[in-house]
């Protein structure tokens, strides 16, 4: 304990050195200033009326006492009437004389100006050494006696401890009488303020920790005084020491912030009292404020905000209900001491009301607590001082909000402490490791009492929400930044609040009562929206209506969500992103539009982890079924609700929800397909090649309309879409069409059709599409992606060539575990051959060199099935029909690109 006193005792003293470094540098601001202002009155003395005339009497080598004497007995009329006509006519008599003596004047005040300049040096480091550090050394050494002296009555033995408490506290009383005597004398000799402000103030400040110390000793060291004596000394001490800084200066004020607030803390007491306690904290507090108030020290009031921030919380470790109630209170006679220091008389109350700037300071302390009676809340649970004291500070908080203009920040703040305490009603439910499972945490949310909670909840709410329509609207007219912080109080007040108490009701359940409530609410939101809205009806930058706009929209997005099941709610909230979308065209707020798009994509991810739906929630009906309204509508509405958000400023959140409503399509089109060729039951029946084909069609034909609409439009995000839908294309089709779901290789039965079987949709059309999206990319597409699908079509293609000759022999089962015939294996080659050479005429013909190197890549493994292949496996005719044919294919493959070199003029050598 005595090493915390004498830690206690060290931070004074250095708070004690750092104010006399502040004060040292403003002493010589100041002198700086009256240095410069003497010097530009001499430079201007030789202009004045009364010195020129001086001069022209011949009084110019007066001393300038004197003059001014006799300046100002002519001014007020002392001297005598002033002879206008003797004036006159020495000054036509003597045309020569005034001249000389003005010019005399200004170089004698030149060269004092000069010599003052001169010895300014000197004269600062004299003040410096002879006025400042001789008192601090003067005090230093008296301190360091005082201490020696009571070390070695100690070692002697020469006095006894009741001795030693009595001669510390005479010599603190000693020092106290001394340094106000001397600050009295001081004044009246009237004496520079930097003396003043030294050795009187170092005396008291001296006297202030010797009583610190005193009382401390006879406490801790000796038991001379309880501990209830030891606080109210040790309280009295501090206070004291605050009061005379007014008068004294900062270093006292250091001093007795530091000991005034260590007070509690150097005491102990197996039964503390927290009125006791409280009231400590109030009146010291109010001590520090008022004094910082009055000297204007903002340094002394951050350290009683920071003083009671920390010494406040402490009374909620005694636990008991009179503690609880005189956390409330105190809390509520903190914020009037903050308020009747740092606002009343600082900022107005403009009649009408207008916007005035932030005042950080009480802001601040505002802050500091609102988070104690955070942490009372959440620590104290539901006891009643906790429950009975926030709803009143919350509502005194508002009414200051709506009262100052300066301090209308304060209302978002008391907003929060509304919803936090009604979080820390309900949260009691037991994590266990490994044990506790989502269903418990749920259930743990559920409140026992609901109707309890409803009340709590509706007495921490309604207040406040009152309170901040109420002066919202009283200052919408005239002071729209402070009307929109009280409108964002009530919009975080009306959605959090409503959020808490459904998920205290029924946490992520459907819940109609608790619905209807969110949409009551949110109608009553918009009826202040177009309150606040006729208020400033011609400035459309008022944010009153746009944060109760923003409250209206998540209201009406949380009540679908309660309502509708988790199949309806993708729906909901897809309408509410086209209304949100729609208010942002006519409001344009930058939170509206992320509220838009963090709505989407709660719409976007409830259809994509509900997806795919059962038979009976969608109906069989092809194409004219529900997937309509729960996938395509909310699509549409996306993509319109973006596309509106991006044109009214919104940007990049538009081209959020327009990539979400994208999304949205690409799903609804891939169900609706499913669903047609399942015949309405989508999660039963069988994933085959026909789904592959239709899903890679369908990816085809949106990745096209994505390059068109990049082209047409300027939207970034039809470009940055088509890529992703590419991507997932060109993946998807080289794993389930080149892959997984090949009939050669999987053995699925392809049908008997000669032309339209299932090779026609999977391979053909697919392979067509790839090569046409290739080719529309523009050149600004990733190489990747030109060269993905241009690769991927041509396997298709080929894959469509081959399995249709195998078809031709086998049937509908082109498996590869089957018989191959002779005439089978040499018609690969014809038909390789011949799509080798159509493929590099139409690279000719559309001089496309991908084209040409996808014919090359054909003959050469023809080239090679015939030598490795044709070679060992056919027989007779066949064998030579297939190297005959092959030869001439190259024959004539090479005297046509001759043909093509001797026209280019590049002959082969």
């Amino acid at each position: 304990m005595f090493g915390l006193f004498g830690f206690i005792v060290l931070v004074a003293l250095v708070l004690w050195v750092r104010t006399l470094q502040v004060d040292q540098r403003r002493m010589a601001e100041e002198i700086a200033l009256l240095r410069r202002d003497l010097n530009q009155l001499g430079n201007n003395a030789p202009d004045e009326t009364d010195a020129d005339a001086g001069a022209a009497k011949g009084d110019a080598s007066l001393p300038p006492e004197e003059i001014s004497v006799e300046d100002q007995a002519a001014d007020t009329g002392d001297g005598g009437e002033p002879d206008n006509e003797a004036d006159t006519s020495d000054a036509a008599d003597e045309p020569i004389v005034e001249p000389v003596a003005a010019r005399a004047a200004a170089l004698a005040a030149d060269t004092s100006v000069s010599s003052v300049a001169g010895s300014r040096k000197s004269v600062d480091l004299e003040g410096l050494i002879g006025g400042r550090w001789s008192a601090l050394l003067g005090g230093l050494a008296i301190a360091l006696g005082v201490l020696f002296l009571a070390r070695y009555s100690i070692e002697a033995g020469l006095l006894g401890p009741r001795a030693r408490t009595a001669m510390g506290a005479l010599m603190s009383v000693g020092l106290f009488a001394a340094g106000e005597v001397m600050r009295r004398r001081d004044r009246r000799d009237a004496l520079p303020m930097l003396m003043t402000a030294d050795i009187p103030g170092i005396l008291t400040g001296a006297a202030a920790i010797g009583a610190f110390g005193t009382l401390y000793a006879a406490y801790a060291l000796y038991g001379f005084i309880g501990p209830a004596i030891a606080f109210v000394g040790l309280t009295v001490v501090g206070i004291a020491s605050l009061l005379l800084s007014a008068v004294h200066g900062p270093k006292l004020a250091a001093i007795g912030l530091v000991g005034a607030y260590a007070a509690p803390l150097l005491v102990s007491s197996d039964t503390p009292d927290p009125v006791a306690f409280g009231l400590h904290i109030l009146v010291v507090t109010a001590a520090v404020m008022g004094v910082a108030r009055i000297r204007g020290w903002l340094w002394l009031a951050i350290g009683g905000i920071v003083g009671s921030t920390l010494l406040t919380p402490l009374l909620l470790t005694i636990g008991t209900d009179v503690a609880g109630v005189m956390l409330g209170v105190l809390l509520l006679l903190l914020f009037g001491v903050h308020l009747g220091s740092l606002v009343v008389g600082v900022s107005d109350r403009p009649k009408p009301l207008a916007d005035r700037p932030a005042l950080w300071i009480a802001f601040a302390a505002t802050l500091e607590i609102v988070l104690i009676a955070v942490v009372a809340a959440w620590t104290g649970g539901a006891h009643f001082p906790v429950l009975a004291a926030i709803p009143v500070l919350a509502a005194v908080l508002m009414a200051a909000a709506g009262t100052w203009p300066a301090l209308s920040l304060v209302a978002p703040v008391s907003a929060a402490l509304v919803v936090l305490t009604q979080i820390s009603l309900r949260v009691d439910f037991p994590i266990l490791t490994g044990m506790t499972t989502g269903i418990d945490l749920r259930d743990g949310m559920i409140a026992p009492d609901i109707a309890g909670f409803a009340r709590d909840g509706l007495l921490l709410a309604v207040p406040s929400f009152a309170l901040a329509v109420w002066f919202g609207l009283r200052a919408a007219p005239m002071a729209p930044k402070m009307a929109g912080r009280l409108a964002l109080a009530a919009t975080i007040i009306g959605v959090l609040a409503m959020t808490a108490f459904y998920l205290v009701v029924a946490p992520f359940e459907t819940h109609v009562a608790t619905g209807l409530a969110a949409l009551a609410l949110a109608a009553v939101i918009v009826a202040l929206t177009e309150i606040f809205t006729r208020a400033r009806p011609d400035d459309w930058s008022a944010p009153a209506p746009a944060w109760l706009a923003v409250g209206a929209v998540a209201l009406t997005g949380l009540a679908i969500g309660i309502l509708l099941t988790r199949q309806w709610m993708p729906l909901g909230f897809a309408v509410t992103v086209a209304g949100a979308c729609m208010v942002c065209r006519v409001r344009p707020v930058p939170a509206l539009g992320w509220l838009s798009v963090v709505l989407a994509l709660l719409a976007t991810s409830g259809l994509l982890f509900n997806a795919p739906f059962a038979a009976d929630q969608i109906g069989i009906t092809p194409i004219f079924n529900k997937l309509i309204l729960i996938t395509g509508v909310p699509a549409v509405l996306l993509i319109w609700g973006g596309i509106a958000l991006r044109a009214a400023g919104g940007r990049r959140p538009g081209e959020l929800v327009i990539a979400f409503g994208l999304s949205l399509l690409a799903l609804f089109v891939a169900l609706e397909l499913r669903h047609l060729l399942a015949g309405g039951d989508i999660l039963g029946a069988p994933f085959g090649l026909i789904d592959m084909a239709t899903q890679s069609i369908a990816a085809l034909g949106f990745s096209i309309g994505l390059q068109l609409a990049a082209r047409r439009g300027n939207a970034d995000v039809f470009g940055f879409a088509s890529l992703v839908a590419g991507a997932i294309g060109i993946v998807a089709m080289a794993l389930g069409l080149v892959l997984a779901f090949n009939p050669f290789l999987a053995g699925d039965p392809v049908g008997e059709g000669h032309v339209f079987n299932l090779l026609l949709p999977g391979y053909l059309v697919t392979g067509l599409l790839a090569v046409l999206t290739a080719y529309m990319s523009p050149p600004t597409r990733p190489r990747w992606y030109r060269y993905g699908y241009g690769g991927v079509g041509a396997v298709l293609l080929f894959i469509y060539a081959t399995l249709m000759t195998r078809h031709g022999f086998q049937g509908g089962d082109v498996r590869f575990f089957r018989a191959t015939s002779d005439a089978e294996i040499w018609s690969y080659s014809v038909v390789w051959l011949a799509m080798g050479g159509g493929v590099l005429a139409l690279g000719l013909m559309l001089k496309s060199v991908p084209l040409r190197a996808a014919s090359a890549a054909i003959i050469l493994l023809t080239v090679a099935k015939v030598f490795l292949i044709d070679m060992s496996a056919l027989t007779g005719v066949l064998r030579a029909f297939s190297f005959i044919g092959l030869g001439g294919s190259l024959l004539v493959i090479g005297r046509f690109y001759q043909r093509i070199l001797q026209r280019t003029g590049n002959r082969p050598a």
